[in-house]
């Protein structure tokens, strides 16, 4: 073998070597290094949206175009990850708030211009002539059942919210009465409701119509009790909850403009 062909060798080898994986337990030593002086303020916890046949997402000549996504597709708003028909979106529901949405109109620039938590702002609106809440600056509220949740990916899992207005006001009834009926005997047997985070969720889209039009849905199915292997996930969500509890629901959401399906 030439001195050439030596080097190109080890050179591949220290390629092959680097691209493996840092062990977990360096990681977990300097467990949120970096990250000390984030405070709720400077986070924006991702919002999961289903993409509709007008997002921007799926619009080649959009700016904000992802490939390969689609409508009927579970889109995170952070990290641009998205959820076919043929994946698994699991979920953990931390906490619930109903919020009221003020968004700005989509022909003025679009996007979430506040956040309120009282619904005495509806009593500053008036109807526009599709039924929408409009405010006197022609921002509109948009009335919001807000989950928050873990979303689960194998031993990984992010916080999210998802935000169910329109139509899907009536899946979020659902679920949440879902989650209201749940109960459990304990060992000296007291039945009592557990809390929302000990299940996980399976969050799919489906295809639903009106006299206005054709649009996703959600679809939400229990998919089962946490396991004692999943402890931690139980950990994160209740840290979670408490956050939510402590922030108001206030934390910084998404901007991206949401149809009132």
């Amino acid at each position: 073998m030439t001195e050439a062909n030596e080097k190109v060798t080890q050179k591949k080898v220290t390629s092959k070597q680097d691209s493996l994986p840092a062990p977990i337990s360096i990681f977990e030593e300097d467990a949120s290094g970096g990250l000390e002086n984030i405070t709720p303020e400077d986070l924006t916890i991702p919002r999961l949206k289903i993409l509709q046949a007008l997002s921007p997402e799926v619009n080649k000549i959009d700016g904000k175009y992802v490939q390969g996504a689609a409508a009927g597709d579970i889109f995170n708003t952070v990290t641009s990850h998205f959820y076919s028909e043929s994946d698994q979106c699991i979920v953990i529901p931390v906490a619930y708030k109903r919020m009221f949405l003020e968004w700005q109109p989509r022909e003025s620039g679009g996007g979430l211009v506040n956040q309120h938590t009282d619904a005495a702002i509806l009593s500053q609106t008036s109807k526009n002539e599709k039924g929408a809440d409009i405010l006197a600056n022609g921002n509109y509220i948009q009335t919001s059942a807000t989950h928050y949740c873990l979303v689960v990916e194998g031993d990984s899992f992010q916080q999210v919210m998802i935000p169910m207005a329109g139509t899907q006001l009536k899946k979020s009834r659902t679920w949440n009465s879902v989650m209201m009926g749940l109960k459990v005997k304990s060992s000296n047997g007291n039945v009592f409701t557990p809390p929302s985070y000990s299940h996980k969720y399976a969050l799919s889209t489906v295809a639903e119509s009106n006299d206005l039009g054709t649009w996703f849905g959600w679809s939400i199915e229990i998919a089962g009790t946490l396991e004692e292997g999943e402890m931690f996930l139980y950990d994160a969500a209740k840290y979670f909850a408490n956050n939510i509890s402590n922030e108001g629901g206030s934390l910084a959401s998404s901007t991206t403009s949401e149809a009132a399906f």
